[in-house]
C-alpha cells in the first residue's frame, strides 16, 4: 500500500511552513521505525536548505514544481510507493504545485498564525480544498489547520483556536513561537534532536501524532 501524502502550505508565506514540514517529518520517522521522504517543493528552498547539514533523520528531495513540470506527480507517488509518508513543503502561492499536491494528498496540514492576513489566506486555501475535493470526488483530503509562531502574551494569540474553528476543519493544539525552532534550523537540526523533551519538541510530537492518525 503506498505511504500517506501530506501537503504542508498555505497561500501566504511567514506562516511556520517549513518549520511544521520539517519537524513533523522528522517526528514521524520515530527513529527510524517508519520510512519518511520530505519533500522540498517550494522553490525557495527552506527544506532543503535545512537539510544540507546532513543532520536530519530523513532524507530531503528538492522537487520544485516549476522544474519537474508534468513528471511532479510521478515523483511524488513513487516516493509513496517507497515510503510509509511523504511529507510535501509546498511554495506559499496559488499554482499547479498546491492543486497537484492536493489532489495527490492524503492530508492538507495548514500552518496559520495570528495575522489577519493569515486568516485571509487561510480561507483561500479552504476554499481550494473544497474545490479539490469536489474534483476528487472523495472528500479527500482532510485537513488539519495549526496555529503556527503562537504568542500566548497576545490577544490574538490567546483566541487563534477559537478563530480558526470557524473554519469548519479540525484544529491542531498550537504549535508556540520558540526560539528552538529558530536555534534548530541554524544548526541543521529538528527540535527534537537540538532541544529533546523541549515543550516545542513536545508540540511537534503532539502534532505528529494527530498527523500519524489520519487515514
Amino acid at each position: 500500500m503506498p505511504g500517506k501524502i501530506i501537503a504542508v502550505g498555505n497561500l501566504k508565506g511567514g506562516t511556520g511552513k517549513s518549520t511544521v514540514a520539517v519537524n513533523v517529518a522528522c517526528a514521524l520517522a520515530n527513529g527510524g521505525k517508519a520510512r519518511v521522504a520530505l519533500v522540498d517543493a517550494d522553490g525557495q528552498g527552506t527544506a532543503g536548505d535545512w537539510g544540507a547539514k546532513g543532520r536530519l533523520p530523513v532524507a530531503v528531495t528538492a522537487l520544485p514544481f516549476e522544474e519537474a513540470g508534468a513528471g511532479w506527480r510521478d515523483r511524488v507517488d513513487g516516493l509513496a510507493a517507497s515510503h510509509d509518508f511523504v511529507v510535501l513543503d509546498l511554495p506559499p502561492q496559488l499554482g499547479d504545485a498546491i492543486l497537484n499536491a492536493l489532489h495527490a494528498a492524503s492530508l492538507f496540514v495548514v500552518p496559520v498564525t495570528a495575522s489577519g492576513a493569515d486568516l485571509k489566506a487561510t480561507a483561500k486555501a479552504i476554499d481550494l480544498l473544497a474545490r479539490v475535493r469536489a474534483e476528487r470526488g472523495d472528500r479527500r483530503p482532510g485537513c488539519l489547520l495549526v496555529p503556527s509562531r503562537v504568542d500566548r502574551r497576545t490577544a490574538a494569540g490567546k483566541e487563534i483556536e477559537a478563530v480558526l474553528h470557524e473554519f469548519g476543519e479540525p484544529v491542531a493544539p498550537a504549535i508556540g513561537q520558540r526560539t528552538a525552532h529558530v536555534d534548530a534550523f541554524t544548526v541543521g537540526e529538528w527540535v527534537g534532536s537540538y532541544a529533546p523533551r523541549s515543550v516545542a519538541h513536545e508540540e511537534i510530537e503532539v502534532l505528529a501524532a494527530i498527523v500519524r492518525r489520519v487515514k
